[in-house]
Order: C-alpha cells, then structure tokens, then sequence
C-alpha cells in the first residue's frame, strides 16, 4: 500500500510540473475567462465565417495563446485551430504574440514565419533572419516574406534594432548567392529593400 502511495505522488508530481510548464507560456497578465476561449476556439474552424467583433482584442490575443499552448491534440480540428490561432494571433498586434510566435517556428514556421512580418521587434527581426536559410522552402519564402513586410517601429527605436537590420542585411546577402529560386530570389531582394530603409529611417531617427 505504501508502494502504491509513494507511485500515486509520482505520477501527480509529474502531472502537476507538466500543467505548470505547459501554464508557464501564457503571459500571466492573459485573464481570460475559458468560455471566451471556447467561443474564440469554435469560430476558428469556420474558416469562410470568422467574425471577431464580439471580443476585445485582448481577449483575442490572450484566448489564441491559450489555444496554441494548451489546446488538446486530441480535439476535433486541433491542428486547424492551432494554425489558425496563429495566423490570428499574428494579426493582434499585440507584443505578447512575439515570443509565442517564435515559439510557433518549431511547429508551425511558415504561419508563424509570416506573422512575425507584422512586428518591428528585435526578437521578430532575428527570429525571421535566423529561417532565411530554412530547408522548408515554404518557411523559407515566409521568412523573406515577413522581412519585406516589416514594418517600422517608428520614432522609438528599440536597443539592438539597427544591429539586427545590419545581420539581416548581410544574411540576405549571403543567401542570395545561394538562392536559385526566382521567385524567393526576388522576395529577398524586396526584403533587402524594406530592411534597407528601415536602416536609414533608424538612422535618422537616432541622429536627429
């Protein structure tokens, strides 16, 4: 009996450090009651239908970090709504959504890949300067595509930014000589372009 005791506090052990890991990625200021999940989970799947003026955009962005952590692999269209959930997520323009997004690379790059174009942080610059050179061709072209997209941060340079413009500059570059598809070969360039004047634009900005 006392086996079994000392085997029950594993197993619970165990169960509760995996709940606390799995919690810990949701930012703790996500207050988000699990109704308005549900109701944001439910209008996920409906793809042609998605209608999101019910909710605050903090409620969408909190309930989309809900779902891509702790959604249940085993739930009717998971692999749908995590997706979706990102794409979503991408589209918040909450700061929130960056580490979740980088975060999203290892499961879902190229939707992840593409959402991070969206945001003018550092960590989203190296995060998509990291995949340039991604074997997934669709993360790859995602990548650039989210370089060329990027937009500025404005008056309120972040630390570290024209540093990451300058590495991204200079990746780019480097795999251009590599590249040998047309189309992400132009992509690249767009994106040289966008993160060339972003440069100049910070540079600016800094002296001014």
């Amino acid at each position: 009996m006392q086996r079994f005791f000392i085997i029950l506090g594993i197993l619970i052990g165990v169960l509760g450090l995996s709940f606390t890991s799995s919690m810990a990625q949701v930012p703790s200021d996500c207050q988000v009651s699990s109704d308005v999940v549900a109701e944001i989970r439910q209008m996920l799947t409906a793809i042609d239908n998605q209608i999101y003026e019910l909710w605050t955009p903090d409620e969408i962005a909190c309930a989309c970090i809900e779902i891509y952590y702790n959604d249940p692999p085993t739930a009717d269209f998971h692999e749908q709504v995590v997706r979706s959930a990102i794409i979503l997520l991408g589209k918040t323009g909450d700061k929130r959504a960056v580490p979740v997004l980088i975060d999203a690379i290892e499961t879902h790059a190229p939707q992840a890949l593409y959402a991070l174009g969206n945001f003018p942080t550092v960590e989203a610059l190296e995060a998509l300067t990291a995949n340039i050179r991604n074997e997934d061709p669709e993360a790859r072209e995602n990548a650039a595509e989210g370089l060329r997209r990027m937009p500025s941060p404005g008056k309120e340079i972040p630390e570290g930014w024209t540093q990451a413009l300058k590495k991204a500059i200079n990746e780019i570059n480097e795999w251009l000589k590599i590249e040998d598809e047309p189309t992400f070969i132009e992509y690249f360039r767009d994106a040289r372009a966008n993160l060339t004047e972003l440069l100049e634009k910070a540079t600016v900005s800094q002296t001014e």
